[in-house]
């Protein structure tokens, strides 16, 4: 009978012999009570054992790549494959192997000593039955909540402080386990960055566009030559996010940040063009050259220190106690090295400061010969602004842009940007009343490695924002200029009232555009190019960036007072909350458009109905600039009050407008 009973106590089949002697019938005549009961705890200690063995033969390592054992229910859905549940799996099979020793330790006795009694083995095995239990509310934790990936961290954590030394020892082997896939998954992304992760389980994840989830999608190891072109390393890159539903709560959000950065700059670094280049040399020593160039390259990033870094990882991994300070240490070490290289070849290899002059240029219309030639082309590009998207729009513009740049003898950088509209029955309105094609345009440029990590794809659709708003008031302003040189020509006698308005709105427009140009975008530039002078360190070039922008579009009131929303369409509009300014602005320049349109068309005098128009574009204009002027003397006591204050000044010079305003009133 001894030997049944341990027999049972280590099997985990589904049949246990020694239930046989606890028949009533049978136990009444052959065993005390008191042995009876002392079978039934064995029983449910064997019952225990075999419900864990049941969970690490389904999710461990053993079972991978096997026929695994059936569901006791058959409604239960199993848990989703991974290799952090396979690695707690086999960390509990770790956990129990003291008592399966015990077990054959036990057996080796037995046969020495036939005359052990049952009492014995009760008291050598009841010492795990605690245990068991502890184990079991573990596992089923995991099963109830269906705990997925790097969660498993945060939920061993949870549980990992213990009163009892057996449990707590028990949890620390099955966090060694978990933690050994983490630490893995954080070296590769951290030093080379990929890692491989076909479930779905690290806390970065690689997300597919078409998906509207991260949570569905695993992350694939990314290979350094899967990139062919900049478009599609610009792509790549930024699919790359944080999963913080998955991230252990005792790692800050800021430590989140870093790895991801770091991740994507070691990615961008070893997607150096020139590597390829070189590998596609013909020729036999030429090739050879090239291929062991190449391999220097990829081996100077890291060199002899990656070797440290190995050492200090797996030293991670082998610590008894959870230590999140070495963690933050290790990967601050990694970013000093990785910001340092990133910021010597983007400064000086992909010349930094050249290529944000280009984006001044180009996207904040710092090149504004350029855009009013552009404007001027011919009568069919100006109709082209005010109709809407078709087959050839972008065929068009491209041309139009082509044939100003030649005009100002811009040749050089201009191959690096380009217009595109997207399909006629894709667009969506703007957050501007007027839907010409001026909501739409978007302005392409080719990103120079490796400053993809700077102009990110929600970075050029803000900037995209930005050349749509003012390239629409320079547009407005060149049609007001060319109602002056209409009227000038025409020679207007009776009109007056008519000459006095449009130089209003000439007035209003002209200083919009300098407030813009000079007391917005240059003075904002001018503070980046000093923070980017005083720094070599990539992150921080990054962060000045950002305040740029993000200043930029404030002070452009194409952001509200909260917060902008980062959700853009398939046509690269971004919408905004709307800024109450903006809504006044929008309405001041479709009235602009509209008396640039009656001006063309007005006699001199007017009729009857023409003065009932003009009427009214005067006073919707009365009202739109009180209001303007209302908002802006609020906003001036905000922390952007220097560039609005000087708005303000020159818009109400005198206050001329704001007298008026209450003369009208009163």
């Amino acid at each position: 009978m001894i030997h049944d009973i341990l027999f049972t106590l280590f099997s985990s089949n589904s049949d246990l012999p020694i239930e046989n002697f606890t028949i009533p019938e049978v136990a009444s005549t052959f065993l005390h009570p008191g042995e009876i009961q002392i079978l039934e705890d064995l029983i449910r200690i064997a019952n225990q054992y075999k419900e864990l063995k049941k969970f690490v033969q389904h999710y461990g390592t053993q079972s991978a790549g096997l026929i695994k054992p059936k569901q006791q229910k058959p409604s239960e859905e199993p848990l989703p494959q991974g290799l952090y549940l396979q690695a707690f799996a086999d960390g509990l099979d770790l956990a129990v192997k003291p008592y399966r020793d015990l077990i054959v330790q036990l057996e080796a006795n037995y046969l020495k000593r036939p005359n052990l009694s049952l009492i014995f083995i009760y008291h050598q095995v009841s010492q795990y039955q605690s245990l068991f239990g502890f184990l079991l509310r573990l596992v089923s934790g995991v099963v109830t909540q269906r705990i997925h990936g790097c969660a498993l961290l945060q939920y061993l954590q949870q549980h990992c402080l213990h009163g009892d030394e057996r449990n707590y020892q028990a949890v620390k082997l099955i966090q060694n386990s978990v933690y050994a896939i983490f630490i893995k998954q954080l070296f590769g992304w951290l030093l080379h960055g990929k890692f491989v992760d076909q479930f779905g389980e690290f806390f970065i994840q690689h997300v597919d566009n078409t998906r509207s989830s991260p949570s569905a999608a695993g992350t694939p190891s990314v290979s350094v030559n899967s990139f062919s072109d900049n478009a599609s390393i610009n792509t790549e890159l930024w699919r790359y996010e944080i999963r913080r539903e998955i991230l252990p709560y005792y790692f800050p959000a800021s430590w989140a940040e870093k790895v991801l950065f770091i991740g994507q700059t070691v990615l961008m670094l070893n997607c150096d063009p020139r590597d390829s280049a070189e590998k596609r040399m013909i020729g036999g020593e030429r090739k050879v050259a090239g291929e062991k160039r190449f391999a220097t390259v990829k081996e100077s990033l890291w060199g002899e220190q990656e070797y440290e870094f190995f050492k200090k990882f797996h030293q991670l991994q082998i610590d008894e106690n959870l230590n999140i300070a070495k963690f933050e240490h290790i990967v601050d070490e990694i970013k000093v090295r990785v910001t340092e290289q990133m910021s010597e070849i983007a400064i000086k290899e992909a010349d930094l400061v050249k290529q944000l002059k280009l984006i001044k240029d180009y996207y904040l219309l710092g090149r504004g010969e350029l855009y009013s030639e552009l404007l001027k082309q011919t009568k069919s590009m100006r109709t082209l602004f005010s109709k809407g998207i078709t087959d050839a729009s972008s065929r068009d513009l491209n041309r139009a842009f082509q044939l100003a740049a030649n005009s100002v003898n811009i040749t050089e950088d201009i191959d690096q940007f380009s217009f595109a509209l997207p399909p006629k029955d894709e667009v969506e309105s703007a957050c501007y009343e007027t839907k010409s094609i001026l909501s739409y345009i978007t302005l392409k440029y080719k990103v120079k490695w490796p400053l993809h990590l700077l102009f990110s794809p929600k970075t050029l659709d803000k900037y995209n924002e930005m050349f749509r708003f003012l390239l629409r008031i320079r547009k407005i302003q060149y049609d007001i200029h060319q109602v002056w040189t209409f009227q000038r020509e025409s020679k207007i006698k009776k009109n007056s009232e008519l000459l006095q308005f449009r130089n209003k709105l000439m007035f209003l427009i002209d200083n919009l555009q300098y407030y813009l140009q000079a007391d917005v975008l240059e003075s904002q530039f001018s503070i980046l190019m000093a923070a980017i002078g005083e720094t070599k360190d990539f992150e921080r070039i990054q962060r000045a960036h950002t305040v740029f922008q993000a200043n930029v579009l404030s002070l452009c009131f194409l952001m509200s007072n909260n917060s902008a929303s980062d959700m853009t369409n398939t046509t690269g509009v971004i919408h905004v909350n709307e800024n109450p300014v903006l809504t006044i602005l929008d309405k001041v320049l479709v009235l602009v458009d509209k008396f640039c349109s009656f001006c063309t068309s007005c006699k001199d005098p007017m009729t009857k109905i023409e003065r009932q128009e003009f009427n009214g574009y005067d006073q919707a204009f009365k009202n739109h600039v009180d209001s303007l002027l209302k908002l802006l003397i609020g906003l001036k006591a905000g922390p952007s009050s220097a560039p609005l204050s000087q708005l303000l000044l020159r818009l109400d010079f005198n206050h001329w407008f704001s007298n008026n305003s209450q003369t009208a009133s009163s």
